[in-house]
């Protein structure tokens, strides 16, 4: 789904540029430029939160066990 919608937005880009009278050269690369940062960001994007949603589940794990381990030398 993202990946169309960066799709779309770099071939709008690419229309406006073709309809404002700028080369075809220029328009093609300015349109490929703009579809290969948003990919990377969107890319990269993902990349992080995921990074961070395994560190909250480590951080939840490791604070569960930790209690559980204190319960049990008490008992």
């Amino acid at each position: 789904m993202l990946i169309r919608l960066i799709t779309v937005i770099s071939l709008i880009l690419f229309m406006l540029l073709m309809i404002s009278g700028i080369q075809i050269e220029v328009a093609l690369y300015r349109s490929m430029v703009v579809f290969m940062v948003l990919f990377a960001v969107v890319y990269l994007t993902i990349f992080f939160l995921n990074i961070l949603r395994d560190n909250e589940k480590r951080e939840h794990m490791t604070v569960t066990d930790g209690g559980n381990q204190k319960n049990e030398n008490k008992g």
